[in-house]
């Protein structure tokens, strides 16, 4: 079962505040009787689509595209790489294009340490955690 799926709209719902939530109960009020609940994708669209233009998300994706690690921290690049990848959903439909992503945006010497998780499927917590040993090491 995925939870996002399945709970994360009421979840989510459920924390709005102000303005996002009038928004929120207008849009269930203007749904016709008996809808199917809406999806995790069709939640995120909506609200990305009221709360950020898409000038800014182009923005957005695009410093995700050039994202590398540089001079930054594991931490800070890991961080940086999951704030920004929100934002790049259609470049990361899968958790391989995640992991391949993450990898691709590291030192050239952990990129090579690292082609072997990417080729084995490893999840993206999992070489999360290798590529921060690995740069501890460094």
């Amino acid at each position: 079962m995925r939870i996002l799926e399945t709970y994360g709209v009421d979840f989510t719902t459920f924390q709005l505040e102000g303005r996002a939530r009038g928004w929120w109960q207008s849009h269930l009020l203007g749904r016709p009787v008996g809808s199917f609940p809406l999806t995790w994708d069709q939640f995120t669209r909506l609200f990305l689509d009221r709360y950020i233009p898409p000038s800014q998300r182009e923005e957005l994706r695009f410093q995700f595209e050039q994202l590398q690690q540089g001079k930054i921290s594991m931490t800070d690049y890991e961080a940086r790489f999951s704030e920004l990848s929100r934002h790049a959903l259609m470049i990361l439909p899968t958790e391989a294009k995640r992991v391949w992503r993450f990898v691709a945006g590291l030192h050239s010497c952990i990129q090579a340490t690292m082609a072997r998780e990417v080729e084995m499927g490893t999840s993206y917590q999992l070489v999360v955690e290798i590529a921060q040993r690995i740069d501890g090491y460094r």
